[in-house]
């Protein structure tokens, strides 16, 4: 036997069922007829301006991420590789920096904050010949009297006097090395 509803409760149950239906049809026709708007995307400009600002306040996991997140929509995008290698050049790698240099450098051969940075942390890892070589690079995309390229044959002099010293104090240090040989060889019969 069948449970027994007084009219008022399924009068209840009548008009909440029709209220329900009606804010769930509603809600849903609203999203189909007037779908939300997408979320706000960046252009590529702008998003490298939000990432460099974090990169000069130092906050470097935040910075990689946006530069990470521009790389997603423009994988080869030289800037954002060059300032990822920047990133990396600020918490002491060098070697993942000149990676990114070197990967902006194959994306434009002639972008020339890829040029200076990866000269800049050549001479810091002390391949004074490799700085010498990107500077040169940076150099010859500039007029000659621009003051980033005076700057810039001011550091190929003082490297390539440091490559110039160190090729001959080595030179200096074969010459004494061989001007006596050492005791060894003299007691040794077999070498005449």
């Amino acid at each position: 036997m069948a449970p027994q509803y007084s009219n008022k409760a399924l009068v209840f149950t009548a008009v909440a069922s029709f209220v329900a239906g009606l804010v769930i049809g509603g809600l849903l026709t609203r999203a189909f007829f007037f779908p939300g708007s997408p979320p706000v995307i960046l252009d590529i400009s702008a998003q490298l301006q939000e990432a460099h600002a974090l990169l000069d306040k130092n906050l470097f996991a935040d910075a990689e991420r946006s530069y990470l997140a521009i790389l997603g929509r423009d994988p080869g995008n030289p800037e954002a590789l060059s300032h990822l290698g920047n990133v990396a050049f600020q918490q002491g790698d060098i070697g993942r920096a000149l990676r990114f240099y070197d990967m902006a450098l194959q994306q434009d051969p002639s972008y020339a904050h890829a040029l200076w940075d990866k000269a800049i942390a050549l001479r810091d890892k002390g391949d004074n010949a490799g700085a010498i070589k990107a500077w040169e690079a940076f150099a010859g995309l500039f007029p000659l009297d621009s003051p980033d390229v005076v700057q810039v044959k001011k550091w190929i002099a003082e490297a390539q006097a440091q490559v110039d010293s160190a090729a001959t104090s080595r030179e200096g240090s074969l010459k004494k090395l061989f001007k006596k040989p050492p005791a060894a060889v003299l007691k040794d019969k077999t070498i005449k």
